[in-house]
């Protein structure tokens, strides 16, 4: 039923394109009505993988790993699952520039390292405003670059020391994350 309704709506489509008219593309779904707009990439909210892929992977980040893969060629990037990272667009485009990803398990921020940094990050930026708020991005981009110079190996190891401890927790929780690391 659905490819008879399809396969109508396409030729409908063409035929109005043929003859100069517009066409509103209209998707049904338990029997209500939706119009669909077709977005371009970047317009919207949030980080989608068209934003993801333009303005920071292929200017900074997969340059970057592309270097890093000349020191050491097993190196793997390191991305959570967030529809931008792991999008079929960003798959092809990080492929296509020769970079491998970790396979990382779904859900599972508390597993990710960087999170761990991400938190120590930010209670350091908290601990030197204070209640101000940064509001202009050029200057959180300053504070964040800032605290990233001021981040030690030593506290990277630490923070990675206690991963295990963490899934550890995590399965004796049977995949909760109320725990202390």
């Amino acid at each position: 039923m659905r490819e008879r309704e399809l396969r109508g709506a396409r030729q409908a489509g063409a035929e109005a394109k043929a003859a100069g008219k517009t066409v509103k593309t209209r998707q049904s779904w338990r029997g209500k009505k939706y119009k669909i707009k077709k977005i371009k990439g970047g317009e919207g909210k949030g980080v989608d993988a068209w934003r993801y892929v333009h303005p920071l992977c292929v200017p900074i980040l997969w340059p970057t790993c592309r270097e890093r893969l000349l020191v050491n060629p097993s190196f793997l990037l390191m991305e959570d699952d967030a529809p931008g990272h792991d999008a079929g667009f960003t798959n092809q485009g990080r492929e296509k520039a020769g970079i491998s990803k970790v396979d990382w398990p779904p859900n599972s921020p508390d597993f990710n390292p960087i999170e761990r940094i991400w938190w120590l990050m930010k209670n350091r930026i908290l601990r030197r405003r204070g209640c101000e708020r940064i509001r202009i991005p050029t200057v959180m981009a300053e504070v964040l670059r800032e605290e990233w110079g001021k981040i030690t190996v030593d506290e990277i190891n630490r923070e990675i020391s206690k991963l295990p401890k963490i899934m550890e927790q995590c399965i004796q929780q049977a995949g909760g994350n109320r725990y202390e690391a």
